[in-house]
């Protein structure tokens, strides 16, 4: 039987370390119930006979292959990007490169050419570049010197919330600074708005209007006309 206002650890772990007689040291969360416990019991007319806390830990993600998970905008997902692809608003080949992006990138970039993107995906060089022309007009991706695609955080960011507003932070100075140095004498109003539409601001593209027949599987469809 449990002294009256003491808080009892329910993992094996702390209970073969009393048996040991080894010292416990509760998690911050547990503590401060049990220590709640501890000074004010609750008041039901009749005295306390045994008090527990109890906590258990998350399992963590199960994800295939090395390269883990990103944090993905749900409703990009279901609102943007899978209405585009079934409405043709977006080819096969600029839906490839995005999803390839979002799954590569590490902290919103990753370095990576056209020609390295064209072999894994096994399309034309040309269709990669244009399919990145694109996205990047759409505010989903931006491509910077050197081979570097930033992917827009606001729709697939790998890394934790606080990394990811560093990132945004950045890229959202980034942009006022290059808006500054090509137009040094725009009123301030109008540059802030000018910032609001530029990336990484994310604004979804109109998507067409649902088509009209069923496609069938195997619906060959030409590369050249969403690019």
């Amino acid at each position: 039987m449990a002294v009256p206002g003491e808080a009892r650890r329910s993992t094996s772990k702390g209970r073969r370390a009393a048996e040991r007689g080894a010292a416990v040291n509760p998690s911050p969360l547990a503590d401060s119930f049990a220590k709640a416990l501890e000074r004010t019991p609750p008041k039901s007319g009749r005295p306390v006979q045994a008090a527990s806390v109890e906590w258990r830990y998350r399992a963590p993600h199960d994800a295939y292959g090395r390269n883990g998970y990103s944090q993905v905008s749900n409703d990009f997902l279901s609102e943007v990007l899978a209405v585009l692809i079934a409405r043709h608003g977006m080819s096969p080949a600029q839906s490839a490169v995005l999803v390839f992006c979002m799954g590569r990138q590490r902290e919103g970039r990753l370095r990576i050419t056209h020609v390295k993107i064209a072999r894994h995906l096994g399309i034309e060089r040309a269709n990669v570049t244009r399919a990145l022309g694109t996205l990047e007009g759409w505010h989903m991706v931006q491509r910077r010197t050197n081979s570097l695609i930033v992917v827009n955080p606001l729709i697939c960011f790998k890394g934790n919330g606080d990394l990811q507003q560093e990132v945004l932070n950045q890229l959202r100075l980034d942009a006022a600074a290059a808006l500054r140095e090509h137009f040094a004498d725009m009123r301030d109003d109008v540059a802030q708005e000018a910032l609001r539409e530029s990336f990484p601001q994310f604004s979804p593209p109109a998507a067409p209007k649902p088509r009209t027949r069923q496609l069938a599987f195997g619906d060959n469809d030409v590369e050249g006309q969403a690019c």
